[in-house]
């Protein structure tokens, strides 16, 4: 189950960091300074290229994935925080 809470998902990205000694990449405020959106947040984008189907694309960060991976840039426009 993908759990998106913004809240919780900052604090485990937090807890990872300190548990692992791995750097923490991710914005202190969990807003990407490159689009501006929370990273922690679900965000769907609809892709109709001029054709008559939709193609539906979901991105942001679950909790269940900021408590076992490191966050290195935004699932939304895939900016790099660590470059």
């Amino acid at each position: 189950m993908s759990t998106f809470n913004a809240f919780e998902a900052h604090k485990a990205q937090a807890e990872y960091c300190k548990r692992t000694g791995a750097p923490h990449f991710a914005p202190k405020n969990g807003i990407c300074w490159s689009c501006k959106s929370s990273i922690y947040q679900k965000k769907e984008t609809v892709y109709n290229k001029g054709t008559n189907r939709e193609e539906r694309f979901e991105s942001g960060i679950t909790v269940e994935q900021a408590s076992n991976k490191l966050v290195t840039g935004c699932p939304h426009c895939n900016r790099s925080y660590c470059d």
